[in-house]
């Protein structure tokens, strides 16, 4: 396997044509802490506390490959995280995988896309909160949360 095109960093037009996944940017995010292998990933996927992405090592894989064919990640050696070889048994077959420049853009652009589609949610009337709050508010002790019929029950 060609290793340069293993290690793509261009940052050469845009990223990519269409909005990321919410997988595929979990992906990125989990990426952004550092070099992780696929069962590590989607630990740390599971460890944020997404609930609405279907992570099967089938589906991880596969969007692992095709992130890495747009070169919004790097497939990369044991030995270039912490500079020790693998040592044997199922850590040969693991492979590791590392944000690109061309993924950190990627991230931040869907970044900016999402807050700006929050503001512009925030600036219509028909999607602000009918109390007055912008964010959802526990239930008091005891109460049933608000629910569209009783909006501003307390």
């Amino acid at each position: 396997m060609d290793r340069r095109a293993l290690n793509d960093t261009r940052t050469d037009g845009p990223p990519t044509a269409t909005p990321l996944t919410p997988v595929a940017l979990h992906i990125l995010i989990a990426l952004g802490d550092g070099p992780r292998h696929g069962y590590a990933l989607m630990q740390q996927v599971v460890a944020r506390g997404v609930r609405d992405v279907a992570l099967a090592p089938d589906t991880l894989y596969r969007l692992l490959g095709r992130l890495r064919t747009d070169g919004l990640i790097a497939e990369i050696d044991r030995a270039e995280i912490d500079g020790r070889p693998p040592r044997g048994g199922g850590e040969t077959r693991r492979r590791y995988y590392r944000l690109t420049a061309r993924g950190r853009h990627a991230a931040l652009g869907e970044k900016r896309r999402v807050v700006a589609l929050i503001a512009a949610m925030d600036a219509t009337t028909l999607l602000r909160d009918p109390c007055g709050a912008d964010t959802p508010r526990p239930a008091p002790q005891g109460q049933r949360p608000r629910s569209e019929e009783t909006p501003c029950a307390d």
